[in-house]
């Protein structure tokens, strides 16, 4: 046992001022394990705490997690109502570039902080490393209950939607059926039950199930964007294949009572909401290899193609958007199917339509596996390591 340890602490021949994180432990000392650690393992030494993971996720697998949990088509179809209700085609280009700059900003900041701090915690840890002294323990609570919050109310959210869509989708078939909220509400609670059997299954079963859910996400929104401009039926109705670029970009619509300012930035809701979802590589730094580059990298790409993707799909509905009050005001009750049944034939829009459900359905299992409560307790666990090494 003390050969290997020698061996362990010989293998390395650094200090932990050595090691590209932001350490619990003074510059000049070295952990020692009673075995040879790999890079990824002397990163968590160095920050103060045993390996605890396999490191099985590579820079494309925890990509694909975030980009699954973004799921940027149904997102984007669940909050056509702020971006074009509150200020029109340019709140949906405009507002969209605008917010996705300052997002990109936030996530090169968080893809720093996790380069520096790679751990399960992700976020907990870094409020308690970049809070005051004293305040860690209440900086990482406060930001890991806020977290668990936003998680714990997003797979519902994102099952409303579908729901709403699924519902819209029978009121095209049935023109006399209205949907009512009571039978949001159930079909609502029924997805949140599908999504919580088969999050109970096997991990490999659940891993193989959100790989083929963001595989089929990428695909869909490449669909959809080909899709829409190539088959709209604007010209059947006496209108150009598009909108004048003049009209998009400055045309506002005014769905709001404030200044055309004021609603563009209330446009911002609907990127937020879109955009969320790329801090996942950093809660799963832990298990992946490579972590303090792979990690930061995913969390880079997350947003920077959900974004760019994001503005296309922005920049298709608002070119072909024909009548805005009729998509916001249509007894379907939801503007993404009320747009396109307004600019595609009946069943091009079911097939986009259908699309965006299955997408959206692989999206809220997503965001139902993301919500794992041990992430709170590890990162609890991590700040109290900080706080007794301290005391």
């Amino acid at each position: 046992m003390a050969e290997e340890r020698k061996q362990s602490t010989a293998s390395r021949k650094k200090s932990v001022a050595q090691e590209p994180v932001t350490s619990v432990l003074r510059g000049d000392e070295v952990p020692v394990y009673d075995r040879v650690l790999d890079a990824d393992e002397e990163v968590l030494a160095a920050l103060g705490y045993k390996p605890e993971f396999k490191r099985e996720f590579s820079l494309w697998t925890t990509f694909c997690v975030s980009f699954a949990v973004l799921g940027l088509l149904p997102s984007f179809a669940s909050t056509v109502y702020y971006g074009m209700g509150y200020a029109g085609t340019p709140g949906m280009v405009w507002g969209w570039l605008i917010a996705m700059f300052f997002i990109q900003c936030v996530a090169m900041s968080m893809a720093e902080l996790c380069s520096s701090m790679p751990t399960s915690g992700g976020l907990y840890y870094a409020s308690a490393v970049l809070a005051p002294p004293g305040w860690g323990p209440f900086a990482a609570w406060l930001t890991g209950w806020s977290n668990w919050m936003s998680q714990a109310t997003g797979t519902p959210s994102v099952d409303y939607a579908t729901s709403a869509m699924i519902l819209a989708a029978v009121s095209i078939h049935k023109p006399g059926y209205t949907p009512q909220n009571y039978q949001i509400f159930l079909l609502t609670t029924l997805l949140m039950l599908i999504h919580g059997c088969i999050s109970s299954m096997p991990t490999k079963w659940i891993a193989n199930f959100n790989s083929v859910g963001s595989t089929f996400n990428m695909i869909a929104l490449i669909i959809t964007l080909i899709i829409i401009p190539a088959s709209t039926n604007r010209e059947s109705q006496g209108l150009p294949k598009f909108t004048p670029a003049s009209v998009v970009w400055s045309n506002f619509y005014a769905g709001t009572d404030f200044p055309n300012g004021l609603s563009l930035l209330m446009t911002f809701v609907a990127v937020i909401w879109t955009l969320s979802g790329y801090d996942s590589p950093f809660h799963l730094s832990e298990e992946c290899s490579n972590a303090n580059i792979a990690s930061p990298r995913a969390i880079v790409l997350t947003s920077t193609i959900g974004g760019t993707f994001g503005w296309f799909l922005q920049l298709v509905v608002a070119y072909t958007v024909i009548d805005i009050d009729a998509v916001l005001d249509s007894d379907l009750g939801q503007p993404w199917v009320s747009y396109l049944l307004q600019v595609l034939p009946e069943k091009t829009a079911l097939a986009v339509l259908s699309l965006t459900v299955i997408a959206a359905f692989s999206m809220g299992q997503g965001c139902m596996v993301n919500m794992w409560p041990t992430y709170l307790f590890r990162g609890w666990a991590n700040v109290q390591i900080r706080s007794q090494h301290h005391e």
